[in-house]
């Protein structure tokens, strides 16, 4: 595990306060094929670079749809960042996210979604890694072949609060568009690792590589 100590302190934030309306049913309640649930692969690969400074970034109110993930099947020990407003998309999460890691200490946020099956513990160490060298700017995976930038998978500085802020007030709230205008890095990660789960046709087979590598 990457030494959670270490400055500058950086806050794991779960993404899955998304309705998984085309799902049907919470995709982090799915059945991951290793065993447990997306949940679970997604809690065990921030924990193994994060330790327990994680939270999850759930819905305003899970009780406005059946298939977003009820905020009681959390572990008690896990931080509950929810939605401020309801409807207004991951931007909001991320908002929300980085308000509670300003108020708290920390210099910024990693954020992975709960319904990327794919996704490695070591794809997160490399992200952690590189952000550490510039940790003021934005870092994002970015996937290669096709190339494809992934506002999701990545880590903001909480001095990018005001900006998120404003798309979140935007009449688009597209963190993509707001990226489009903004000074970022990326990390390159295979088209297969950053696979995204929305339908049940996009279920397959993963594998279990969310240890780091020693």
């Amino acid at each position: 595990m990457i030494d959670a100590a270490a400055e500058p302190r950086l806050l794991g934030v779960l993404l899955a306060g998304g309705l998984s309306s085309r799902m049907g049913t919470p995709k982090g309640l799915l059945p991951h094929p290793n065993g447990g649930t997306y949940l679970d692969h997604s809690l065990q690969r921030l924990r193994s670079v994060c330790g327990e400074q994680i939270a999850v970034s759930i819905a305003a109110d899970e009780t406005d749809a059946a298939s977003a993930l009820p905020s009681d099947i959390l572990p008690a020990e896990i931080t509950r960042l929810r939605d401020a407003r309801p409807n207004l998309g991951p931007a909001m999460g991320v908002h929300v996210s980085l308000q509670h890691a300003a108020s708290n200490g920390y210099l910024g946020c990693l954020f992975t979604p709960v319904d990327l099956p794919d996704l490695l513990a070591d794809d997160l160490a490399s992200l952690i890694k590189t952000w550490r060298e510039q940790p003021t700017k934005i870092l994002l995976a970015r996937q290669s072949d096709p190339e494809r930038l992934q506002p999701l998978v990545g880590i903001y500085p909480v001095s990018d609060l005001n900006r998120v802020q404003s798309v979140v007030e935007s009449t688009h709230r597209s963190l993509y568009r707001f990226l489009q205008s903004t000074d970022y890095r990326t990390v390159d990660l295979p088209a297969s690792r950053l696979r995204n789960v929305n339908t049940p046709a996009d279920r397959a087979p993963s594998f279990d590589r969310n240890q780091p590598s020693e």
